[in-house]
């Protein structure tokens, strides 16, 4: 029946993918992962909570948000990409400024820092974080939301600069840290 009831959804579930993507190949890529996802959970379906057309929608939307998430990665792992990129898109004024903000992104805790960087930064879904990581959803969330909260709080407090116009330790900045993704990568690989 479940198989059954699937297969004569498929139709929709490419349209509704194609509308949502804008792209038939990938549109049919986000529907076969539906369809696979939903297919491993068929035990956890109840039809008391809900239609079953509803709950392959819902699996369809969350495939598509979750492919839109992995093609904003960035694949490159050169430090100085990553920097140009960083203050290329940072709203802060200067260059000087973002790498104060990398530098304060280092002085957090350790676990709020690894967070911050897996999700923020590097572009992985909470989800995935937290697998990563080896904690809850909702405490990755915490984390991030404390993270957010302490930059804030230090680069208000540390935009004191000398006669010069630079930031105190920016010299050490982003070289001091070296490589963002490159720490991101030894936080995976400590997890696994």
């Amino acid at each position: 029946m479940f198989s059954q009831e699937l297969e004569r959804l498929i139709p929709e579930l490419r349209a509704y993918a194609r509308m949502l993507s804008a792209d038939r190949d990938r549109a049919d890529d986000i529907v076969q992962n539906a369809c696979l996802k939903a297919w491993k959970a068929r035990r956890t379906f109840d039809p008391k909570k809900g239609s079953f057309k509803a709950w392959m929608f819902v699996i369809t939307r969350n495939e598509f948000l979750q492919d839109v998430r992995k093609s904003r990665r960035t694949d490159t792992y050169c430090p100085s990409a990553f920097e140009a990129t960083l203050t290329e898109e940072c709203q802060l004024a200067s260059r000087a400024e973002c790498s104060e903000a990398i530098r304060q992104l280092f002085a957090l805790n350790q676990d709020q820092r690894d967070v911050f960087i897996l999700v923020i930064a590097v572009g992985y879904s909470y989800e995935e974080a937290a697998k990563i990581l080896n904690c809850s959803v909702g405490t990755v969330k915490s984390r991030i939301n404390r993270a957010r909260a302490k930059l804030i709080e230090k680069l208000s407090q540390d935009n004191v600069r000398d006669p010069s116009g630079s930031a105190p330790g920016i010299e050490d900045g982003f070289h001091q840290v070296q490589d963002v993704f490159g720490y991101a990568d030894q936080i995976v690989r400590r997890a696994a």
